[in-house]
C-alpha cells in the first residue's frame, strides 16, 4: 500500500507545472500546430481510418490494494472524469470494467492473472498490447502498467464474439466514419507500490483515468512534448508533474468522447482543438493556454 504521502492532497488548488517545474502565471498561447503535434505524441498509433477504442456503457471503476478511503477518493475522482466526457453513472452493484489495482509485485500479479483469472488479460485479438510487451514492461518495474479489452460492433452488435471470430459484417460508410466501432469491455491500470511513495491520490485517479477513458502511447518523450500533461507523472516525477488533469488532458478526453461511435481516427485532432478552445472560453479567465492559429 502507498505510503501516507500519497494521501496527502488531491491537488485540487495546484496549478499547472511544466517540466522545469515552473510555474505557469497568467495565460499563454499555443499554436493549433503544436497542440496536434502534442497529440500525436501523447496517443497510441492507430491506422488512420480505424475507430478510437473508447467506453459507451457507464464506467464501474474498481479500486484493489487501497485502504477504503484512499479507494473512495480515487474511484469518486476517476467517476467524475467518466461523467465530465459523458458517460452516464454507473448503477449500484455494477459489474467492473475499469480496474485500479495497486500491489508490491505487479509481476506476479499478472503471471497469475494469466493462469488463474484469464479473463482479465483477455486473448490477444481483444487486447491493445501483447503479452511479451506487457512482461518486458513489468520487468522493467514500470510504475504503471495498463492494457485493455475492447470487441468490434456495428449497428447489429458485436461482430467478433469472445473467441475473436468474426460473426457479422459491415461496409465502411465513409471516409470519415465507419459502420464499426470499438467499445473497451475492460481497462486495467496496474500500479507498482513501491514506486509510488510521494504520488497524491489525485495524481493517481488522474493519471489512471486518462489509460482508462482514452489511448495514450505505451512510451512517450516528453522531450518532444510542450503542453503539460497528467500522463508525464512518472517521467517528470510527482513533486514536478502536473497534480490533476490539465486542460490539454480534458480537451483529449472530451473531444473523442463527443464523436459518434463510428468516427474515425482522422476526426479526433479537430475534435480535441473544438475542446480545447470551447474550455478556454467557459474558463475565460482561468484559462491556462489559449489556441492561436
Amino acid at each position: 500500500m502507498p505510503a501516507a504521502g500519497a494521501a496527502q492532497q488531491t491537488g485540487e488548488e495546484t496549478p499547472d507545472l511544466f517540466r522545469d517545474g515552473i510555474e505557469v502565471i497568467g495565460q499563454r498561447e499555443v499554436a493549433k500546430k503544436v497542440l496536434k503535434e502534442n497529440l500525436r505524441e501523447l496517443i497510441a498509433p492507430i491506422p488512420m481510418f480505424d475507430v478510437i477504442p473508447r467506453f459507451f456503457e457507464p464506467l464501474c471503476v474498481k479500486v484493489v490494494g487501497m485502504d477504503p478511503d484512499a479507494s473512495v477518493t480515487i474511484t469518486d475522482r476517476i467517476n467524475r472524469t467518466a461523467l465530465d466526457v459523458g458517460l452516464d453513472p454507473a448503477k449500484p452493484n455494477c459489474r467492473a470494467n475499469a480496474l485500479v489495482v495497486v500491489v508490491d509485485d505487479p509481476r506476479g500479479l499478472f503471471e497469475k492473472m494469466l493462469t488463474r483469472r484469464r479473463g482479465i488479460v483477455g486473448i490477444a485479438e481483444m487486447r491493445d498490447v501483447q503479452t511479451r510487451n506487457l512482461r518486458d514492461e513489468l520487468r522493467a518495474r514500470k510504475p504503471a502498467v495498463a492494457w485493455n479489452l475492447s470487441t468490434l460492433s456495428n449497428s447489429n452488435g458485436a461482430t467478433l464474439d469472445g473467441e475473436g471470430y468474426v460473426i457479422a459484417t459491415s461496409i465502411k460508410a465513409s471516409r470519415i466514419d465507419s459502420n464499426f466501432y470499438r467499445p473497451k469491455s475492460l481497462s486495467i491500470v496496474l500500479y507498482d507500490s513501491t514506486q509510488i511513495k510521494n504520488v497524491t491520490l489525485g495524481q493517481l485517479a488522474d493519471y489512471a483515468a486518462v489509460h482508462l477513458l482514452g489511448s495514450p502511447r505505451r512510451h512517450i518523450d516528453f522531450a518532444s512534448v510542450a503542453v503539460p500533461s497528467v500522463l508525464s507523472l512518472f517521467t517528470q516525477g510527482p513533486e514536478a508533474a502536473p497534480t490533476e488533469l490539465t486542460q490539454f488532458d480534458k480537451a483529449y478526453l472530451k473531444g473523442i468522447y463527443t464523436l459518434e461511435a463510428g468516427a474515425l481516427r482522422s476526426r479526433v485532432p479537430g475534435a480535441v482543438l473544438a475542446g480545447f478552445a470551447q474550455q478556454c472560453e467557459d474558463q475565460q479567465d482561468s484559462c491556462r493556454m489559449q489556441l492561436k492559429k
